[in-house]
């Protein structure tokens, strides 16, 4: 199952972003990270700690900012911070695994794999990646 979260963009008859978030939250709170790859060059901007640091973490919730293009995971040791920029998306994976262009499709700026084959993709349109990433210890 996939589902797509535009979180931080409104049109006329869609749900309100806080609904968004929370159907997001619901799907991730309670799952440890299996893998977390960033795909976008300069998309991760930092390097400790490293993003492996982050395998068997597990998610507690996710909030969103002030501005709404960005979002916080919030695990049991880390932060990651996600910054969706203009146009960036969260997509819902059913069955994830490693990006390969084999695999067909556009390239994910990040992917967050969960233990349990789930996932979460951050895309965006265009080719630039200007969706970023930071992580921090708690």
């Amino acid at each position: 199952m996939i589902a797509v979260f535009k979180i931080g963009e409104r049109t006329v008859g869609e749900a309100p972003i806080s609904q968004d978030v929370q159907k997001v939250r619901e799907r991730v709170a309670g799952k440890k990270i299996g893998s977390f790859r960033v795909y976008g060059i300069n998309s991760l901007k930092t390097l400790d700690p490293p993003l492996d640091a982050l395998v068997g973490d597990q998610v507690v919730d996710l909030l969103a900012k002030d501005d709404v293009r960005r979002v916080e995971l919030v695990c049991l040791d880390h932060i990651i911070d996600i910054d969706l920029a203009r146009t960036g998306r969260l997509t819902a994976l059913g069955e994830a695994g490693a990006w390969s262009p084999a695999g067909g499709g556009s390239m994910p700026t990040g992917r967050l794999i969960f233990d349990d084959g789930t996932g979460l993709d951050f895309k965006e349109p265009a080719k630039t990646k200007r969706v970023t990433f930071a992580v921090r210890r708690r």
